[in-house]
């Protein structure tokens, strides 16, 4: 039902326009008469009127005051004033003021039922229009994560144009500001972690790998994080970075979850950049990393999962990979060589400098610190192989980072 209030100072006349016509047939509901335009505010604020009949002349408020005070309040309301004064004024201010129609008294019931009738078909717009834009607002929410997941893949696949990164991802609150990291999951099919040996299906894996990312992000109330799934096996998850240290960790974390619920072997990939814009630079290179990984013969795959769980440690050998994969040195040594074009040590080594680089990018880190935390007891030890892999010395790259 559609609310009508009459605001006029004459009892007579609120009686009439109260009985004119046979509101309830028209779907209106008679919600209230004020006698004077303070009380009309007051009940208008109260029982939020579709349709108002209005005086220009009333006690304490006038007609037109009266209207632009309720305009504050109910903007979506229809005013019909219905006045004794004629003068040319009065109708020029109440059309400034968007009154939907002037009408003079005595007013004439089938010009008043024509007005009403008119002034219901522009409610009834205003609601059809309002419901419509409801409805869209809910099937953008309801959409929303598959709206920027499109977006997000269509800019890493480079197809989309650069002036559009900062819109949308301020329009889908992203929030990506500063250093932002990106890290890359596949699962390899044919390496078994678990002794279940279930197959999955395909989309029904990926799923499941996309639904553990998410719960542990959210676990650990992870902000500003965005957990894709490229349709091509990998889970991506990118956005800013907080605290290098944290984020360095967040990939192992999530491979050891997946490795433990699926029982399947998972690599990963994980860089960082300085801004958003480098960041289909870095999906090129993870999915490239990704690839040349997946392309390795099972023992290699195992042997630099191991290696890159364990690099931190300082008495690291290659007896202990060895042992950890199940295989004897000799045959792993080989195996390193042959795949990899490098000896075990060799390996080794490239991991930790990967690793001491990407700490690098934290400053709140001494060279030191990262010596120690990427398996090496001296400094000097580490200063030199760093120089042998980079060509320049930690220091001083670590310095260039800065500026």
């Amino acid at each position: 039902m559609w609310r009508l209030l009459i605001a006029d100072d004459e009892p007579k006349i609120r009686r009439g326009l109260s009985k004119v016509l046979p509101w309830q047939e028209l779907g209106i509901e008679l919600v209230g008469e004020a006698e004077n335009g303070l009380q009309a505010l007051e009940l208008a604020a109260e029982r939020k009127p579709h349709i108002l009949f209005v005086d220009i002349c009333m006690p304490f408020v006038d007609g037109l005051e009266f209207i632009e005070r309720l305009q504050q309040t109910l903007e979506n309301s229809i005013v019909i004033v219905i006045s004794g004064h004629d003068e040319f004024r009065y109708a020029q201010q109440a059309v400034k003021l968007h009154v939907f129609e002037y009408m003079l008294k005595p007013v004439v019931k089938s010009k008043l039922e024509s007005v009403v009738r008119k002034a219901i078909g522009e409610l009834e717009l205003a609601r059809d229009k309002e419901q419509k834009m409801e409805w869209m607002d809910q099937q953008l929410k309801t959409n929303s994560v598959s709206i920027r997941d499109a977006f997000l893949l269509k800019w890493l696949e480079g197809i989309a144009a650069v002036e559009e990164i900062h819109s949308q991802t301020a329009f889908l609150q992203l929030g990506w500001e500063g250093d932002v990291g990106m890290i890359a999951f596949k699962v390899i099919q044919n390496v078994e972690s678990g002794k279940s040996m279930r197959v999955w299906d395909r989309d029904l894996l990926e799923f499941a790998l996309k639904n553990i990312t998410e719960d542990l992000l959210a676990a650990d109330r992870a902000v500003g994080r965005v957990v894709l799934n490229n349709k091509k096996g990998h889970i991506i998850v990118m956005g800013c970075i907080n605290n290098y240290t944290d984020w360095l960790m967040l990939g192992q974390k999530i491979q050891d979850k997946m490795e433990t619920l699926l029982e399947k072997t998972i690599i990963v990939e994980q860089q960082s950049a300085e801004s958003i814009e480098e960041l289909p630079t870095l999906y090129r290179s993870l999915m490239k990393e990704l690839g040349s990984k997946g392309s390795l013969s099972p023992i290699v795959i195992l042997t630099k999962k191991f290696i890159d769980r364990n690099y931190y440690m300082p008495t690291l050998t290659l007896g202990d990979v060895a042992s950890g994969v199940q295989v004897s040195p000799t045959y792993l040594s080989k195996q390193l060589k042959r795949e990899l074009g490098l000896s075990f040590i060799d390996y080794l080594t490239e991991v930790r400098i990967r690793k001491a680089i990407q700490l690098m990018c934290d400053p709140m880190f001494k060279v030191y610190e990262i010596a120690e935390k990427v398996g090496y007891s001296s400094q000097h030890y580490f200063s030199s192989a760093f120089k042998k892999v980079t060509g320049t010395s930690p220091i001083v790259y670590k310095k260039g980072i800065r500026s």
